[in-house]
C-alpha cells in the first residue's frame, strides 16, 4: 500500500480489512420467497404499496433473535447498482450492473475497466471512506486508526470537501443565492469515486501488461482514442445526465452522490494520468495545479 500519509501500523489493519472483504457477484445462492406478499391489480396503488411495505417489515421482524444470514443480499439481481456493506465487510455486484456501459464482452478492456473496473474500485474504497473507515475487518465499529493517521485523513478529506463546495450548481437568481455543491454531505461518495478511478486504472494497466499490450502504440487505438483516453471517456459516460433545474436542486439537497457532471469533472481534476492522456495544461478548464490535487487512496 503506497500511501505516504499513513503509518505502517494502520496500514497493517487496512490490509487485513481489504483481504477480508467478501465479494458477491451476480445473484444469491438462496432466492427470497415473495409468494406470501399480497398484491392485487384490482386494488389501488396505495393499498398494494402498503401491503408490500408491511410484508417487508414482517420479514425484518422474523429475523429478531436469529443469527445473521450472511448469504442474504440487500439488492435484487436485476438492480443496476452495487454496494458496500460495512457491518458485513462485503461488496455486492448484482447481475443488473454487469452490462453496458459498465461492462460488455464487445467493449475494449479500456472501456470495461473505465466502467465496471472503476465501480469495483469505488465499492472497495467505501470500506475506507469517512464512514467505512470506522469498521474493522469483521464489520465491528471500532477505531483501528492512530491519532496521527486520523488527523492526516481528515486534512486530506477537507481538501476534497472544499473542492466540491466550490462548485456552483445553479447561479443566483430572483433574490435566491447560488446553489453550491455540498462537499460534506457527498464526501463518502466523492472519496469512493476518487479511489475507484485510481484502482480501476491501475488494474487496467496491469491487465495490459499481462497481455503484453503497449497502450501507447498506434495499434492500440480505439476509434481514434488512446486506451487511456477511452478509459476516462467511458467513466464519464457512466454519469451523463440530462435533468431539469428542479431535479438538480432535489439531488443536490438530498442525494449523497454529487451530480453526474461533478462526479466526473471534479474527480478527474485530481487524477494525473487524465492530465497526461488529454494533454491538459495550465489555462485549460480542467486544469488543477498538482499542489491542489487531492489524493487519498
Amino acid at each position: 500500500m503506497n500511501l505516504e500519509w499513513m503509518s505502517p501500523e494502520t496500514k497493517v489493519q487496512a490490509m487485513r480489512k481489504l483481504y477480508n472483504i467478501t465479494v458477491k457477484i451476480g445473484y444469491p445462492d438462496k432466492w427470497k420467497d415473495y409468494t406470501t406478499m399480497e398484491l392485487d391489480p384490482e386494488k389501488s396503488f396505495y393499498e398494494n404499496r402498503h401491503n408490500a411495505t408491511m410484508w417487508h417489515q414482517n420479514e425484518m421482524l422474523k429475523k429478531w433473535g436469529k443469527p445473521v444470514d450472511k448469504s442474504e443480499w440487500g439488492m435484487t439481481p436485476q438492480t443496476i447498482n452495487a454496494y458496500y456493506n460495512p457491518v458485513a465487510n462485503e461488496i455486492v455486484f448484482p447481475a443488473g450492473i454487469l452490462q453496458a456501459p459498465f461492462f460488455s464482452p464487445e467493449s475494449s478492456d479500456a472501456e470495461n475497466y473505465g466502467g465496471i473496473g472503476v465501480v469495483i474500485g469505488h465499492e472497495l474504497t467505501h470500506g475506507f471512506d469517512d464512514q467505512g473507515r470506522n469498521f474493522d475487518s469483521e464489520g465491528n465499529m471500532t477505531n483501528w486508526w492512530t491519532k496521527e493517521d486520523t488527523e492526516a485523513f481528515e486534512k486530506l478529506t477537507k481538501g476534497l470537501v472544499d473542492q466540491f463546495n466550490a462548485v456552483e450548481i445553479l447561479p443566483a437568481e430572483k433574490g435566491q443565492p447560488a446553489l453550491m455543491g455540498n462537499g460534506s454531505y457527498t464526501l463518502g461518495e466523492n472519496i469512493a469515486d476518487q479511489g475507484g478511478l485510481r484502482i480501476g486504472y491501475t488494474a487496467f494497466l496491469n491487465s495490459q501488461k499481462r497481455k503484453g499490450i503497449d497502450i501507447n502504440s498506434e495499434a492500440a487505438l480505439i476509434d481514434g482514442f488512446t486506451p487511456t483516453q477511452a478509459f476516462y471517456l467511458n467513466f464519464a459516460n457512466l454519469w451523463a445526465q440530462n435533468i431539469r433545474t428542479a431535479e438538480m436542486r432535489r439531488l443536490t439537497v438530498g442525494d449523497v452522490h454529487s451530480l453526474g457532471e461533478n462526479r466526473v469533472n471534479v474527480s478527474l481534476r485530481n487524477i494525473a494520468p487524465f492530465f497526461d492522456a488529454f494533454g491538459i495544461k495550465e489555462g485549460d478548464k480542467m486544469y488543477r495545479p498538482a499542489s491542489e490535487r487531492v489524493i487519498i487512496w
